[in-house]
């Protein structure tokens, strides 16, 4: 497997998350109660996974590799890229705020909010920079993430949380889909 083919399975597991939050987001918008439960696991989801060990991934690796063939951290697109992670955290902190002082409205709108700034930043990351990389990268190159990404994972303990997370999305999808059949 490949490093962007690596990012782009993390994009899909990120963006089934992401429309979870966004299902529960539009529920409490129009006056469901916020589930606790759910909130403080998509809280920590974001922030092991997507932050924790995918931003890492693209941060610490990618970013760097692409460097050397004249992208800059500095310079669009990559410049804002890092600008939309920081906004990320900054929308995960405000849900987390929003949980812990159970304001479901204030929630839903951080979710929505966040949910909308990830779609456009995995289609951009996507589109603009893993096709640079997948033309750009030498065979050695992609390889040398390859490597680098499992020293991500092990230092992070991805392996174990990408099976948590894994089930908890499972769970979540299971418990909203049987909500939806005792409403119906």
């Amino acid at each position: 497997m490949t490093a962007t083919e690596i990012l782009r399975n993390e994009h899909a597991v990120i963006l089934e998350a992401v429309g979870l939050l966004e299902l529960h987001a539009g529920d409490v918008r129009e006056g469901a109660t916020l589930d606790g439960g759910f909130a403080r696991w998509i809280v920590q989801f974001i922030r092991e996974f997507a932050d924790g060990t995918h931003y890492a991934k693209e941060q610490g690796v990618l970013f760097g590799l692409l460097a050397a063939h004249g992208f800059s951290v500095d310079l669009e697109p990559l410049a804002g890229l890092l600008a939309e992670h920081a906004a990320s955290r900054r929308l995960c902190d405000a849900m987390e705020a929003a949980q812990g002082a159970r304001d479901g409205q204030a929630f839903a709108l951080a979710a929505q909010q966040f949910c909308g700034l990830l779609r456009r930043h995995i289609r951009t990351e996507e589109e603009v920079v893993f096709s640079a990389a997948e033309r750009l990268l030498t065979p050695a190159e992609d390889i040398k993430a390859v490597q680098a990404f499992g020293r991500v994972v092990h230092e992070h303990d991805g392996v174990v949380i990408r099976q948590r997370h894994l089930a908890a999305i499972e769970h979540w999808q299971g418990a909203f889909e049987a909500a939806l059949l005792v409403e119906a």
